[in-house]
């Protein structure tokens, strides 16, 4: 109870966004290239060096052009992973945004992650909407979520590659909307915004069911790279292979990217598995 205490009283006040552009920096131009993009939770609070070493090594040989991570420590966090931002640009995806989500319990130690093998710019964070102005013992488990947003330019054509982890406990904002689904409307909303005509969002859901992803799934500008026709295990609850769950997934810009396959990589280096999905643009 005492660390706990103290833990609460070290918060800081649930921040608010500050201004950004989202046109800084966007060219629009369009041209014919293929890449590949995965969506990955690293679970870094049961990570081990080693898992974290093997970890980076799967998403280079998925030949990935961009990555979206999900629970990441910074370097020095204390835990396991606590070289982990540094292992997972040591290979070919060695451009990096971290964004903190401000944990409750990590400070700014703890986030999500993109990488990339390419050029980055225009990199931002935003703080997705929050039901609570101030910490208080009875909501200081529900950490503050982000979604970033990067400009990942390949073979001279830009994507804007969003990434965000939202949230898994079932509360509500006060106006009674469900909290995840309230932030799934922020970041669609804040995509249609983007001048940018390329554009994917890989993301840890947290999915209760295929009606949480809805804003998108009733959208004529985005679709699903795992659907409900199609679904691609990403989570098996409890472990148990026989409860497999859908909350990770790549979701893409559909009147400007065609989906050429998506799959998942099965392995025990996270209690999430990789999903990856390959594009190649429409003109």
């Amino acid at each position: 109870m005492i660390l706990f205490t103290f833990s609460l009283a070290a918060c800081k006040d649930v921040p608010q966004n500050g201004e950004y552009d989202i046109t800084a920096g966007v060219t629009e131009a369009r041209g014919d290239i293929e890449f590949t993009v995965v969506s990955y939770n690293l679970h870094s609070g049961g990570a081990t060096q080693e898992m974290i070493d093997k970890a980076r090594e799967q998403i280079d040989a998925s030949g990935a052009d961009i990555a979206g991570l999900q629970e990441v420590d910074r370097d020095g966090s204390g835990r396991a992973g606590d070289k982990m931002i540094s292992t997972l640009t040591s290979g070919a995806m060695n451009n990096y945004f971290f964004a903190p989500t401000m944990s409750y319990y990590f400070g700014e130690d703890y986030g999500i992650m993109t990488t990339t093998r390419h050029e980055m710019a225009g990199s931002f964070s935003l703080f997705l909407p929050f039901p609570y102005e101030h910490p208080t013992l009875s909501n200081a488990l529900i950490e503050p979520r982000v979604v970033t947003r990067t400009l990942i330019t390949i073979d001279g054509v830009q994507v804007a590659a969003y990434n965000t982890h939202l949230d898994y406990t079932g509360k509500t904002m006060p106006d009674g909307t469900l909290l995840r689904r309230a932030q799934m409307q922020f970041v669609y909303e804040l995509m249609l915004t983007d001048p940018c005509p390329y554009q994917i969002l890989t993301g840890d859901f947290n999915a209760g069911g295929w009606d949480d992803f809805s804003v998108f799934m009733s959208s004529d500008k985005y679709a699903l790279s795992s659907t409900p026709e199609n679904p691609i295990a990403s989570f098996f609850t409890d472990g148990d292979k026989n409860k497999p769950a859908y909350i990770d997934n790549i979701i893409y810009s559909k009147d400007s990217l065609q989906l050429v396959e998506a799959f998942n990589t099965e392995s025990d280096l996270s209690d999430h598995l990789m999903l990856t999905a390959k594009f190649k643009t429409i003109n």
